[in-house]
């Protein structure tokens, strides 16, 4: 038989793992968040005379990530598809992100993905403001043999979104890719920009695209995007 653990068995333990995830970069919330959730899934377990704590402990912190990072709901996209498809409609996905995560290259990933399922697709080059991004996405769709929709620089996104969603409506298309300019979570002009061509064009799916590396910053970046 063992003793039951309680708050001052796991002090020590829980406290040098806060300190190793913090150092590690992790937002210091998820952190405190995830040190929350292995102590109250180990307080009052029973644990044996040969047992270590910090063994307990290391377990416990692997099934807590485990239940973090497991979708709440998920996202079955070619579902999805089938329905809009049911309904006379293109499917749209806009990719959402900050400046330089690799938004296009993603979405041209997932086209690819889409394609080799005999899905028709076209891009929407949405980004009017960076510099050669246009022309980046020209080069991925001639590579997997699908349509860009672009007008060039300097344009509403949102209207030139809402164009593309229509002419590919036209054209019978399944899936409508929705690139758009990198953009600083701080930066409310353009973030207000974004949201305009959200809420015009009501798209089915909306991607957010990080970078893993970015730490803290990665949880303001996803309250501000969302």
């Amino acid at each position: 038989s063992g003793a039951a653990l309680n708050a001052a068995d796991l002090a020590k333990p829980l406290a040098a793992l806060h300190a190793k995830l913090v150092e590690r970069n992790v937002a210091s919330e998820i952190a405190g968040q995830l040190v929350r959730d292995v102590e109250n899934s180990l307080l009052g377990k029973q644990v044996g005379a040969l047992s270590s704590v910090s063994k307990l402990v290391r377990k416990a912190v692997e099934e807590s990530l485990e239940r973090i990072l497991t979708p709440k709901k998920s996202v079955d996209v070619l579902q999805g598809i089938e329905l809009a498809r049911s309904q006379g409609r293109p499917y749209t996905i806009v990719m959402v992100g900050v400046n330089g995560v690799g938004k296009s290259t993603s979405l041209s990933k997932i086209c690819y993905y889409l394609c080799a399922r005999g899905l028709t697709v076209s891009i929407a080059a949405c980004d009017t403001f960076r510099s050669g991004a246009v022309e980046q996405l020209k080069t991925h769709a001639n590579n997997l043999g699908v349509r860009l929709y672009e007008s060039g620089y300097s344009r509403d996104a949102a209207q030139v979104a809402s164009e593309a969603v229509r002419q590919a409506q036209l054209r019978g298309d399944d899936v409508v890719m929705i690139d758009t300019a990198g953009r600083m979570q701080n930066n409310k002009p353009l973030m207000v920009a974004l949201s305009k061509l959200i809420v015009m064009n009501k798209p089915d799916l909306v991607l957010f695209v990080g970078e893993a590396l970015c730490g803290s910053d990665s949880v303001d970046q996803l309250v501000n995007f969302n």
